[in-house]
């Protein structure tokens, strides 16, 4: 085979992956790791699409496993946490479930741990599509005495708050926890890690379209207007925060299995060919 041939079967194994070619060394072994990283980044956005805060020294913690279907056992499996308050009061997020793509539909009124129960007909939903390639996410938010929010996520892989494919708004600056401080109480410390909107992620949350996040009340089947509003996030509908869009931006995520899947056919041709030409 010709050195040609291979850097062009090399490069389209490596876009499959979603990195570069010096990126390729630090390909998690198996698309299900445990992982445990810090310094990912929180940032809310107001109904305005301002900065209302955030912080830089968020924990997340993922056993690597996706769902494919809505949880109903009360189960999870990611956390995310912060030794920094918000707005001065201590905050974490639990029942942070990771979805492969899909369709999902998320009712706001269920019990921790189910939030596809068909108990509370009257509670706002969320649904969530989940594109080929993106990863999404829900959780339930605790903050001071408010508990059990619902948030929903998007994330894209491997981009920048910045990047104008991250969302239809580009991302601006003024949308970000920008390091190592900002006049809207992002962090009360200077930021160590040096995150700013440049920063590229693993998984950086991006504006839902109108056609990826819905809203309804009672029936998904009667669903209102979009809830898109050109800003990274999600609108939050219960809680405090009704209008705002609570964004986690993290590392520690590999490309969604099915994109592995691709990369490994394609390694296996490559495979195929050397055997081809040794013969």
């Amino acid at each position: 085979m010709s050195i040609m041939k291979k850097t062009v079967i090399s490069a389209a194994v490596l876009a499959a992956l979603g990195v570069g070619a010096t990126q390729a060394s630090t390909l998690p072994e198996t698309p299900f790791t445990t992982v445990v990283t810090t310094s990912n980044n929180f940032t809310m956005i107001g109904g305005t699409g301002l900065l209302t805060g955030g912080n830089n020294d968020t924990v997340f913690t993922w056993d690597g496993t996706f769902r494919t279907a809505v949880v109903t056992d009360h189960s999870y499996n990611a956390t995310l946490s912060s030794a920094s308050t918000f707005f001065g009061k201590v905050w974490t997020a639990h029942h942070v479930n990771i979805y492969n793509e899909g369709t999902y539909v998320f009712n706001t009124g269920c019990p921790a741990g189910d939030p596809s129960c068909t108990t509370a007909s009257t509670s706002k939903k969320y649904e969530l599509i989940v594109p080929h390639g993106y990863i999404g996410a829900h959780m339930l938010f605790d903050w001071s005495t408010s508990a059990n929010i619902d948030v929903v996520n998007l994330w894209k892989m491997n981009a920048a708050w910045n990047d104008p494919s991250t969302g239809t708004d580009g991302g601006t600056i003024s949308q970000f926890c920008a390091a190592p401080l900002t006049t809207a109480g992002c962090n009360t410390l200077p930021n160590p890690n040096g995150n700013t909107s440049a920063t590229v992620w693993n998984g950086v949350s991006i504006d839902t379209l109108s056609s990826t996040i819905r809203l309804s009340n009672g029936s998904i089947a009667t669903a209102e207007p979009s809830e898109s509003n050109l800003y990274h996030g999600t609108k939050m509908v219960d809680g405090p925060f009704v209008g705002q869009s609570a964004n986690f931006n993290i590392n520690g995520v590999p490309v969604p299995a099915a994109v592995w899947l691709l990369g490994s056919g394609l390694l296996g041709l490559v495979g195929v060919a050397r055997r081809r030409k040794k013969a």
